[in-house]
C-alpha cells in the first residue's frame, strides 16, 4: 500500500469512528430520555424490551467499533512498515505533545478510554433501568394532575 492509501484508510476510520460515538450518544441520550419519561415508571416487560433493543444497538456499535479498531490498528503498522513517510508513525499514536509514563500511546489509551465509558454508561443504564428507586427522586407521570 502507498502512503496515499494508508492515509485515506487511516481518515476514512476517523469519521467512522465519529460516527459511532454520535450513535452511541444519541443512543445513550434517547434511553435516559425514555427513562425520565416513561420507563422509570414502566412494567418490568417494558423496561426489559427497550433494554434489550438498547443492548441490540450498543452490541452492533461495539462490534462495528472493535472491527474498525482492527483495521486501523493494521493501517497504523502498514505506515510504520513504510520505507519513508512524511509523518513518523509514532507521531500519529502520539499526537498530543505530552509525555507518559504509561506503557500505552495516546491511541491505546484512547481505544481502552474507550471501551471502560462505554462498558460504564451499559453498566449503569442497567442500574438506573432495573435497580434504580425512581420513587425518591420524586419522578412522576409528565401527566399527573392534569385532568382529561
Amino acid at each position: 500500500m502507498s502512503e496515499a492509501e494508508i492515509l485515506n484508510g487511516l481518515f476514512s476510520s476517523l469519521q467512522t469512528i465519529l460516527s459511532i460515538v454520535s450513535l452511541f450518544f444519541a443512543i445513550v441520550s434517547g434511553y435516559i430520555a425514555a427513562l425520565f419519561f416513561f420507563l422509570a415508571r414502566a412494567g418490568l416487560f417494558l423496561r426489559v424490551l427497550a433494554f434489550s433493543l438498547m443492548t441490540i444497538g450498543l452490541s452492533f456499535l461495539g462490534g462495528t467499533a472493535a472491527v474498525v479498531q482492527s483495521m486501523q490498528e493494521g493501517l497504523l503498522q502498514a505506515w510504520g512498515r513504510l520505507p519513508q513517510s512524511v509523518i513518523p508513525v509514532e507521531s500519529l499514536r502520539n499526537p498530543m505533545p505530552v509525555s507518559s509514563s504509561l506503557p500505552l500511546s495516546q491511541q491505546e489509551l484512547g481505544v481502552v478510554t474507550g471501551w471502560i465509558i462505554g462498558i460504564g454508561v451499559y453498566a449503569a443504564l442497567a442500574y438506573l433501568t432495573f435497580l434504580h428507586d425512581w420513587s425518591k427522586d420524586g419522578v412522576q407521570s409528565p401527566m399527573a394532575g392534569r385532568s382529561a
